[in-house]
């Protein structure tokens, strides 16, 4: 757990130091509440790229809380964590995108990301990674920090 805290601390640090991130865009960070069962405005551009909303999917339901509560908290799930974008220019984007679900307290709940590319000439398409979330961690969730890496 600890590992996992000082890597996800240490990123954004090991992306703006290395030397394919020199040579691309920007990197942005934004902490939002967690999405549930609607989209949540994030607002992330750069160049002709805008990011308006992430949501979730797959997220645990109330029974399935339930259940993994009688037995014991151990069970996981993934959902996914899907961003809409924008992309005007006609210049496909990649980017490096990364998510972790953090508690009340700041406590690490789940994390995930992926590279990807937004398709030039592209409005109101996704791209979605999968996080692995303890169910029983789901409704203690408040905030998802994201980090979008735009490479070039």
């Amino acid at each position: 757990m600890l590992r996992t805290i000082l890597r996800n601390a240490l990123l954004p640090v090991a992306l703006v130091a290395s030397p394919l991130f020199a040579e691309g865009g920007p990197l942005i960070e934004k902490t939002v509440d967690v999405p549930r069962d609607m989209k949540v405005a994030v607002d992330i551009s750069y160049d002709k790229v805008v990011i308006p909303w992430v949501e979730t999917q797959g997220e645990p339901k109330e029974s399935e809380i339930r259940d993994a509560e009688r037995k014991g908290g151990k069970e996981t799930t993934y959902m996914l964590i899907r961003f809409t974008y924008d992309n005007e220019g006609y210049v496909k984007r990649k980017v490096k995108l990364s998510g972790i679900l953090l508690g009340e307290d700041g406590t690490v709940m789940g994390e995930g990301g992926r590279t990807g590319t937004l398709g030039a000439k592209q409005i109101s398409d996704t791209v979605s990674f999968p996080m692995k979330v303890k169910v029983t961690d789901w409704p203690k969730a408040k905030k998802l920090k994201l980090t979008v890496a735009f490479l070039e």
